[in-house]
């Protein structure tokens, strides 16, 4: 008889606490697995959408929620700053500026932000149109994937903004319509859920008494070069630098000693968001430890038990010749298949919890978590868990190797 199948027919023979045990470990796995797959996400998340910005000019406020609105669009703006405070950074010949990306954020549509951008912003962070075109003037709009799927918009549709980031339904609503003149492929980030006019549409949209048939049909869409024409505002400027040098990281430290706009480093704010969350992160890392540990207190106690039951039948075993390795084998292979079970169920449980946790909130567009995402890390957890699940079978293997068959057949 195969000792494997004989080790899970033991295990087998209390099947409520076999049950258990893989529960126990089941239950700390996925925890620990859950925190792995989010921490690791979220940092790529933040850190891929933050990347290709290196300072972001904005109105004085919370630094961590300029990052929050302008780069992850999950906040609200600190408001806004004139053109003519930028104008000098939207110089294409700036000496230390390589590229600058003005952004306006204000309106939504059912709970989707509507982005004011030039069309920089494409070629800035790779979009490509699914269906249509870009726009080309104003009130035409560009849809990320999700958007344009949910609420089934195609090329000519129109839509009305709403003045706000919310969505809610008494808010107010602009009288000009917006037409879908385009829709992007999937990039599986944030852009999926935003919705895109020119900023030139945006002020528009803002003013009292427009002329809708003027603006639409006679006005193009402005460029970078264009707005620095316009005394108007904007919610933010992004900014990526030539190169790392001494006067670009003085930068953002001169503006915001000398002018009335906000520097923010997008690096750095980030830093500060995972110290302010590193602290909840490390108690339920602890929380999943401790119960990992119990888990595998657990196996012992299961395989203790277990000996103590067979302890006539391991010396039965052993006077027809079973061998002290033979027995110590069944026992190692006992807490293997315990802890390998459970392992393997909490793997599945963490990812099916995080699958099921993203969908409903939108984790995926806004945080960049998804469950069905597998790190190198995970295959550790594996190791470490099969390693700790043949620790807790030394003892017991200790005692079954050193038991006096002699003592134990007397009491037959």
């Amino acid at each position: 008889m195969s000792k494997w199948y004989l080790a899970w027919k033991n295990l087998m023979h209390h099947p409520s606490r076999f049950i258990f045990n893989i529960l126990l470990i089941g239950m700390a796995v996925s925890l620990l697995v859950i925190i792995l797959l989010i921490n690791k996400q979220m940092s790529q998340h933040f850190e891929k959408n933050a990347s290709d910005v290196d300072l972001i000019l904005c109105a004085k406020g919370s630094p961590l929620q300029s990052v929050l609105c302008n780069i992850m669009h999950i906040d609200a703006p600190t408001g806004n700053i004139s053109i003519s405070e930028i104008k000098p950074f939207l110089n294409p010949n700036h000496p230390i500026i390589k590229r600058a990306l003005p952004i306006a954020i204000g309106d939504s549509y059912q709970g989707y932000r509507i982005v004011g951008v030039t069309k920089e912003y494409f070629d800035w962070y790779s979009l490509r149109i699914e269906r249509g075109q870009f726009f080309n003037n104003d009130f035409q709009l560009v849809l990320g994937s999700e958007v344009a799927s949910k609420y089934k918009l195609n090329i000519g549709d129109t839509l009305q903004s709403s003045h706000g980031l919310v969505g809610i339904d008494d808010e107010h609503h602009h009288d000009n319509d917006l037409i879908v003149h385009g829709i992007l492929k999937n990039s599986g980030g944030i852009q999926d859920r935003l919705i895109y006019i020119s900023i030139s549409s945006y002020w528009d949209l803002h003013e009292h008494e427009v002329d809708h048939e003027h603006i639409h049909h006679e006005q193009n869409v402005l460029s970078n070069q264009e707005l620095v024409n316009y005394d108007k505002t904007i919610t933010s400027l992004l900014v990526k630098f030539n190169g790392t040098n001494i006067q670009s990281l003085n930068f953002g430290r001169s503006i915001n000693e000398n002018t009335n706009v906000m520097a923010v480093n997008p690096a750095i704010e980030l830093n500060r968001l995972y110290e302010l969350t590193g602290s909840a992160s490390e108690l339920l890392n602890l929380i999943g430890i401790i119960l990992s540990i119990i888990a595998f207190i657990a196996i012992f106690i299961n395989l203790s038990q277990a000996l103590n039951e067979r302890k006539f039948e391991i010396a039965l075993i052993r006077i027809g010749g079973g061998s002290r390795t033979y027995i110590a084998q069944l026992l190692i292979f006992e807490g293997f298949i315990l802890s390998f079970t459970g392992i393997i169920l909490g793997l599945i449980l963490g990812h099916i919890i995080l699958f099921f946790s993203a969908t409903k909130y939108h984790l995926a567009d806004q945080y960049g978590i998804q469950g069905h995402y597998f790190c190198i890390d995970e295959i550790y957890v594996l190791f470490i868990g099969l390693v700790c699940g043949l620790i807790a079978t030394i003892l017991p293997v200790i005692r079954a190797s050193n038991q006096n068959i002699h003592h134990t057949i007397s009491k037959i």
